[in-house]
């Protein structure tokens, strides 16, 4: 709805510019807006793409290690080498469990103990060509770890901004509707119209704010009835209160489906503050940008308490 108010105050240049400091609350208001569009821009990017990556070099791993775990086993045990056959013992499904770091390890284990068993071990299937694409998923997934954490910090920080964007906005068109007070009397029809865009502006609303997906952190899975409480991040909205006088709560709360998913069908544009909590699961909050027009989405992942 800024859009509006600038579109508004643009075709009226000829009313507007002759105004005490407006060029200068007009330029302000201009340029948050353009940071407004491009932080949502980049908080709206989908990260998701970088955990899809990292799950399949994750599965290509598991598979190429508990391969080479079954052919360094049934070496150890023809070579009666206890030892080797202790340390290689691994299953896919102990591989697909264990922690980033714990699978690295593990990866890069099976791969030495092979290396170093090499010539024997060719006639068991592992030769040179099956080291090289070992080692090189295990360079991949290693390389893979940390870019979904890193893709959230990202996004996490544009919301900020974005946040900081709006809060810019706001400050200019205050100032703005300060000015606009000079022309009431003078200029009825103008100081009406205005005054009908700009309250678009306070009221409007997306048809579709927010979509969103809770999952448990290990295991993917969607979690059901888990809450959401929305919080505006001092934005101008009004919170709800229970009763006059008591500290006001949460702006919204919603709780998600049997898939995990939840909608939100309207929200004012600005910065939230959004919580989610479940039984038997540490408590998450995040940052949720929302702009006119335009659909937010929301992945959040609780571990097990």
């Amino acid at each position: 709805m800024y859009l509006a108010v600038n579109d508004y105050l643009t075709s009226n240049a000829a009313v507007v510019n002759p105004l005490p400091n407006y060029s200068g609350y007009a330029a302000a208001f201009l340029g948050a807006i353009v940071q407004v569009q491009t932080h949502s821009e980049q908080q709206m990017f989908d990260k998701s793409g970088l955990k899809v990556h990292k799950d399949q070099l994750k599965e290509t791993l598991c598979m190429l290690v508990s391969d080479s775990s079954r052919k360094l086993q049934a070496y150890a045990r023809y070579a009666n080498n206890q030892l080797l056959l202790s340390e290689t013992r691994f299953t896919e499904s102990e591989l697909d469990k264990a922690a980033d770091n714990v699978r690295r390890d593990y990866a890069q284990g099976i791969y030495d103990r092979a290396q170093s068993n090499l010539t024997a071990l060719t006639a068991y299937g592992i030769t040179a060509a099956t080291q090289a694409a070992l080692q090189h998923t295990i360079n991949g997934y290693v390389s893979a770890i940390p870019k979904p954490r890193v893709g959230r910090t990202e996004t996490k920080q544009s919301t900020q901004q974005l946040a900081g964007a709006f809060a810019a906005a706001d400050s200019a068109l205050k100032n703005i509707d300060v000015t606009m007070e000079i022309v009431k009397l003078t200029q009825p029809n103008f100081y009406n119209g205005y005054k009908s865009v700009r309250r678009l502006t306070t009221t409007g609303r997306s048809k579709l704010a927010v979509k969103g997906l809770v999952t448990d952190l290990l295991s993917g899975e969607p979690l059901k009835k888990a809450i959401l409480t929305f919080d505006a991040d001092g934005n101008g909205l009004m919170a709800k209160s229970a009763t006059p006088g008591t500290a006001p709560g949460p702006l919204l709360v919603k709780k998600t489906a049997k898939k995990g998913g939840f909608i939100v069908k309207s929200l004012p544009a600005g910065s939230y503050t959004v919580s989610c909590s479940k039984s038997g699961y540490a408590g998450q909050t995040a940052t949720l940008a929302v702009v006119d027009g335009e659909l937010s989405q929301l992945k959040m992942q609780l571990s097990k308490s």
